[in-house]
């Protein structure tokens, strides 16, 4: 991402100077007040391109998808296997990812519990160029058991799939020491 703002950044200085460059060239007076207006229209386009217009390009250009990173923006069905104190089971939930340019959040609600990205880092593998998502994760039990602790933190890696972009898998565990797999598949 860091590369990406620097791009951005170095854009916006050319801009500028072109700007004020054919200005000067059209013997148009420069003058405080058009540059900083002018400087005003290209922070809200750049704005507006951070929270909103990215995704319009990511869909007319799809190798953004793999130049970059993928759109993950949506609604997603969730399998958890899971394993603690020597037994394993299945859960399913649902998962939201809030995504921008610069930020993505995961949001999951299963039957029994719901949890919320704390902190989050994507990047790409280093060998493959495949997607990857680190988390941590903050877990809070829907209804109370005794003796159970209420809300417990948990991590996870999870790699993207490259043919679709529609499918997140990996592996996960708790400060409750138990772990599993989740699997999460886009339905919206």
């Amino acid at each position: 991402m860091t590369k990406v703002i620097s791009m951005l950044a170095g854009l916006y200085a050319l801009l500028a100077f072109l700007v004020a460059l054919g200005m000067e060239r059209l013997g148009i007076e420069v003058s405080f007040l058009r540059v900083f207006s002018g400087a005003v229209v290209i922070d809200l386009g750049l704005l507006f391109f951070v929270y909103v217009g990215w995704r319009w390009i990511w869909e007319k250009v799809p190798r953004l998808n793999q130049w970059l990173y993928p759109d993950l923006n949506g609604t997603w069905a969730a399998s958890i296997d899971w394993v603690k104190d020597g037994k394993t089971g299945l859960a399913l939930g649902t998962v939201s990812i809030k995504q921008n340019f610069f930020t993505l959040s995961i949001e999951m609600d299963a039957p029994r519990s719901e949890s919320r990205t704390i902190a989050l880092s994507v990047k790409k593998d280093p060998e493959s160029a495949r997607p990857l998502l680190h988390y941590i994760y903050e877990v809070r039990e829907k209804y109370q058991s005794p003796g159970q602790n209420m809300v417990y933190q948990g991590a996870a890696s999870l790699v993207v799939d490259v043919a679709t972009y529609d499918r997140l898998s990996g592996n996960y565990f708790t400060s409750r020491e138990s772990g599993g797999h989740f699997e999460f598949r886009r339905t919206l």
